[in-house]
């Protein structure tokens, strides 16, 4: 898996017998166009088709059975089908075999004694409908296509799948031993692994369930460290640079804890000490805290910038928007007021005599926080710049988060957030060169929400509660999936954001209602999420630009309309817009027409209010390929791991390679040649710790 492109492996796949242009050609829509290529093309699923005996058998189970014919076949019709059925010994018992459509199948079968052949089994009618046969050599028991457990691969045209299984044997036989081990095999011997040419053997034709599950352990943990060793070394490169040491004492940490307005969670207080841990070493702090919207990210926040401050350095707090700055600036500046350090808020709109006083401050190293958008990410004077947090992580580039992660004359802790829920393995598939942080529980107070399902013939009742909410001072969402008309969904049309917003002004007449969708100017958008937040707008109709936003405690309903139009995540984090105090939130899903897919994402999206839980469930539902492409472009395919199932796999090579790239021994032994050579052609390696 990593140097076999070169050599026998990497020559054409119509080197096999049987593949020629054509069939090539069949082969190149499946990705597959040298023999590495089919030996690593792996099968998706897996038949059991070993001997059993005709009492063992279930009615509608497909067998193999190896029998022997007892008299002529027997041809008849049956409206329009042709039913050709031979008596058959299998075992010392009689039973039927039945072909549809293959007069020709009694000539065949006097051709040999013994036949192998695989179907479908019908008790009721004592008979085997027969989709593959083969002659059968006396005393043998198994082919590539039956008698022992069958890989199924996927095909697409005119492929056929024992065209498959035919093929890669043949290349297992041929090329097998031209596979290279990677892992040295004291390694192999430590972990309880398979050889590697055993394991690719076992995972196309398994000899039993156990052995089957050690190959595919085997080559699951292989693709994960493939993956993971340059993640591993691109942050050893990264890391090369001191930090400078946050050692607070418990006294100091006490004066943060009490400077808050309510006690942390457990989760909270396990992400402060894993964030603590990080701030004490000189290595910088590269750490990812994902949690829930709600879950309390910025403590976590507040708490490593806190940390610099109280230790006379300098924190900054990258935010994408400045009503998202200046909700970070208010809520920091109430915390820490009387601490002894300076809170500054540094965006566009900061201009003039508090512009010059703010970066006068920092460029004179004075203690403090900086909170601000991509103002932070220009010529801003950091003298002593030694923690910066990213809130909404994926909002920004990697290259204006390195950006902030390189102000300053030391190389600072980097604390990235994100409130996109994201299953555990994914995550550490998705960010292995970031240590990770999961805040999976929700504080009591933002809880009190319900999800209410309706059609949309019934939207006057979303209207009637919202009049009733707003009437007492609360605040709505109402999101569109498109902006204007046009889009439709088969038949039936789309609720648009402009003609929402045209309706609503009517129907919630006496309130204030404001339209916010992505053809607006930063400008306007900006103004109408301060209004809305302000409360001179009362109802916000909106596209999903408000997904992620900032807190307006009073907004307290939601209304989505064709929400079978949204993936989960989304769902979620519209979701999340309301009930931010603890007041009694709903939100609404309207649903049109619904495909069995779309079905049973909004039945598991009523039926949970937890976003990890949600999004594993996404997860299984869309498969991760679909996840990657709303988190990170340039998303590696694996071949075998499973980001539902494979977690221990993934964190076990993660730490392995952490460490691995990391040793001395590593860039010297011939051991670990095939495991370093990729690396060696992105790099030099770094001097060993």
């Amino acid at each position: 898996m990593f140097d076999e492109d070169k050599g026998p492996l990497g020559e054409p796949v119509t080197h096999l017998p049987g593949i020629g242009p054509r069939r090539a050609a069949l082969l190149a829509a499946l990705n597959i166009h040298t023999i590495r290529d089919i030996l690593y093309y792996f099968p998706f699923r897996y038949e059991d088709l070993r001997l059993r005996r005709p009492d063992q058998w279930a009615d509608g189970q497909r067998v193999a059975v190896v029998g022997t014919p007892l008299g002529p076949a027997a041809t008849r019709r049956a409206g329009k089908r042709v039913i050709t059925s031979v008596p058959l010994d299998v075992q010392g018992s009689r039973l039927y075999a039945v072909w549809f459509h293959q007069p020709y199948v009694g000539e065949r079968l006097k051709q040999h004694r013994f036949w192998r052949l695989v179907g479908r089994w019908q008790a009721s009618r004592g008979s085997l409908v027969v989709d593959h046969m083969e002659p059968a050599e006396p005393g043998s028991e198994a082919s590539h296509h039956a008698g022992r457990i069958i890989p199924v691969y996927r095909v697409a045209g005119e492929l056929r799948p024992k065209w498959l299984r035919e093929w890669i044997a043949l290349a297992l036989r041929k090329y097998g031993d031209h596979l290279t081990d990677p892992l040295p095999w004291r390694w192999r011997q430590r972990m309880g692994l398979m050889d590697k040419r055993e394991a690719m053997r076992e995972i196309h034709f398994p000899t039993g369930w156990d052995r089957l599950k050690r190959a595919r352990d085997r080559l699951v943990y292989e693709e994960c460290l493939r993956f993971q060793l340059p993640l591993q070394w691109m942050r050893c490169r990264r890391n090369r640079g001191q930090a400078l040491p946050i050692r607070l004492h418990r006294e100091t940490w006490e004066r943060f804890l009490a400077a808050l307005p309510f006690s942390p969670t457990p989760d909270q207080r396990r992400a402060l000490r894993e964030v603590a841990g990080d701030l004490a070493r000189e290595e910088p702090m590269r750490r990812l805290i994902l949690g829930d919207v709600g879950s309390g990210k910025t403590v976590i926040a507040a708490a490593a910038l806190f940390a610099a401050a109280a230790a006379g350095a300098q924190g900054a707090m990258l935010a994408p928007t400045e009503i998202l700055a200046e909700q970070h600036y208010r809520v920091l500046s109430r915390w820490f007021a009387g601490l002894g350090f300076a809170v500054w808020l540094l965006t566009g709109s900061v201009r003039g005599r508090e512009r010059e006083e703010c970066l006068r401050d920092m460029a004179e190293g004075r203690p403090g926080i900086a909170v601000g958008t991509h103002a932070l990410l220009g010529d801003v004077p950091f003298q002593k710049l030694a923690v910066a947090v990213c809130d909404e992580q994926h909002r920004f580039g990697v290259l204006q988060r390195m950006a902030l992660a390189e102000k300053g004359h030391q190389t600072p802790h980097l604390l990235s957030l994100s409130a996109t829920p994201i299953p555990r393995t994914l995550a550490m598939a998705l960010y292995g060169d970031l240590d990770v942080s999961f805040l999976t529980g929700e504080p009591a107070r933002h809880r009190r929400r319900v999800t209410r399902w309706l059609p949309l013939e019934r939207r006057e009742e979303v209207v009637l509660e919202l009049r009733r909410r707003l009437a007492r001072g609360e605040r709505g969402y109402l999101v569109a999936p498109v902006i204007d008309g046009g889009a439709s969904e088969g038949s039936e049309p789309l609720t648009d954001v402009l003609t929402l917003y045209e309706e609503m002004k009517e129907k919630l007449a006496g309130f204030a209602v404001g339209l916010l969708h992505g053809r607006m100017s930063s400008e306007e958008k900006e103004e109408t999420m301060r209004a809305f937040a302000e409360g001179r707008l009362q109802a916000l109709v909106a596209t999903t630009v408000v997904e992620v936003g900032v807190d307006v405690p009073e907004a307290t309903v939601m209304a989505i309309y064709h929400a079978e139009r949204f993936g989960l995540s989304q769902l979620h984090q519209l979701r999340g817009r309301v009930g931010r105090r603890g007041d009694d939130a709903v939100c609404y899903v309207l649903t049109g027409a619904l495909t069995e897919a779309a079905k049973r994402r909004i039945e598991a999206f009523c039926s949970t209010d937890d976003g990890f839980v949600l999004a594993q469930k996404d997860l299984e539902l869309r498969g991760p390929g679909e996840w990657a492409g709303l988190v990170q472009s340039g998303w590696p395919k694996f071949a075998l791991v499973d980001l539902s199932r494979d977690a221990r796999w993934m964190r076990r090579a993660k730490l392995h390679a952490y460490h691995l790239v990391r040793r001395e021994d590593f860039w010297l032994l011939p051991a670990y040649t095939r495991l370093r050579a990729p690396l060696l052609e992105m790099d030099q390696p770094p001097a060993s710790d």
